[in-house]
């Protein structure tokens, strides 16, 4: 990266801006060609949010001497990339042929539990190292994902956890939640399982809620899920329309169900609309966590059911509500889940602005603007350190007296 300070960095980012172009026009599969997982679009729109630096918005088949002539920096919102499952050897190949400076944040492992060893494949070492190699610090999700990078060299990191987890500015946010977790909720939202063997009870118990709530049902991935609740069954194999009809609302007959999903499904391709959605809930529950993330940024209550270690490691970090699976079947109404979850306002609020300045700063360190909300974030820990520092002194001051 040039040293001259006054140089503008222009911005290459990886992915879309938080909102997938004409969605309506798109078929499903279109759609799932770079959008696996509408979810993604929670941190993409962080991140596109919080830096002011021009940018522009590239993919993995961008050719690789355009991205060097238009591009200063190349930046990637990360999600669960660090999976035994997948081989990212067309990444690490992107990644050397442009040979630009990197920046990644919100990089996650994922694995069944919190401290499982994983065994990458060798295209997913060398993109690792590649990134590794061009950034000044990696922006993981948390400390699990820090020893994993640790266990095979990488050691320039830091923990920031998710960007979306600072789209709201409020700094006293948590204590929004707390109170608004305390009142009895008249309606909610369901974030979609994708229908995992796995999570069939938990599933079925969500949906049970859910129809007591008469609220509704949030889907996210895979591709199926999301051409169900856009109602293009069409799009749909018929042998995988009947098993999850089996699979989630057995009591229900197949035409029933039909319905129920025309009424109570949906799905969004723009984080901004989804956030103005959630804004007029009073809960949102489930086991996906930028879901329930966006929920709280847009101050209603989200609870996470955690499930793997993508999930618990990053309820671990920012500290959002959460609850084990255990927790979540054992209790017998929201009222009783509320007493289960894990989240104290106050110091999720400290916790989110200690972790703002993290990311804040890793922003900075690489030559980006960052717009004014993130600023406003950040500083309240610098302001709550220097209110703590005067108390400190006008104690020391009487004692002294």
């Amino acid at each position: 990266m040039s040293n001259d300070l006054n140089k503008t960095i222009r911005v290459g980012i990886i992915g879309d801006p938080g909102h997938v172009n004409q969605s309506f026009l798109k078929s499903t599969k279109e759609i799932n060609r770079y959008c696996t997982n509408t979810g993604n679009l929670a941190f993409r729109y962080a991140v596109t949010q919080h830096i002011a630096s021009p940018k522009r918005y590239l993919s993995w088949d961008s050719q690789p001497s355009l991205v060097r002539e238009n591009c200063d920096l190349l930046v990637f919102p990360a999600a669960n990339q660090i999976d035994p499952r997948f081989d990212w050897r067309k990444q690490a190949d992107f990644i050397e042929k442009v040979n630009l400076p990197c920046l990644i944040v919100g990089l996650g492992a994922q694995a069944t539990d919190v401290g499982s060893e994983l065994n990458l494949q060798e295209g997913t070492l060398r993109w690792l190292k590649s990134v590794a190699e061009r950034c000044q610090c990696i922006g993981v999700r948390g400390e699990y994902t820090a020893d994993v990078l640790a266990k095979i060299g990488i050691k320039n990191i830091v923990v920031t956890g998710c960007p979306s987890n600072f789209i709201n500015p409020n700094p006293g946010l948590g204590s929004i939640i707390e109170k608004k977790l305390g009142s009895t909720p008249r309606s909610i939202v369901v974030t979609d399982g994708a229908g995992r063997e796995r999570l069939k009870r938990v599933e079925q118990k969500l949906i049970d809620w859910m129809c007591l709530y008469k609220g509704n049902y949030i889907c996210q991935s895979p591709i199926n899920m999301v051409a169900l609740a856009r109602k293009r069954f069409d799009e749909i194999p018929s042998n995988w329309l009947k098993r999850f009809h089996k699979y989630l609302l057995p009591r229900l007959s197949y035409e029933e169900f039909i319905v129920f999903v025309k009424q109570h499904f949906y799905v969004f391709f723009d984080a901004g609309a989804w956030l103005e959605f959630l804004s007029s809930i009073d809960l949102s529950l489930g086991t996906r966590l930028h879901g329930n993330m966006l929920a709280i940024q847009s101050s209603t209550p989200g609870i996470c059911i955690c499930h793997d270690s993508r999930t618990q490691e990053l309820c671990n970090t920012t500290l959002i509500p959460h609850v084990s699976v255990n927790d979540f079947l054992a209790a017998r109404n929201i009222e009783e889940l509320v007493d289960y979850t894990s989240f104290e306002g106050d110091t999720f609020d400290r916790n989110r602005a200690k972790l703002a300045v993290e990311y804040k700063n890793t922003l900075i360190r690489n030559g980006v603007e960052i717009n004014l909300n993130l600023n406003v974030l950040a500083n309240a820990k610098e302001k709550q350190e220097r209110k703590n520092t005067s108390e400190r002194s006008k104690l020391t001051s009487v004692f002294n007296y």
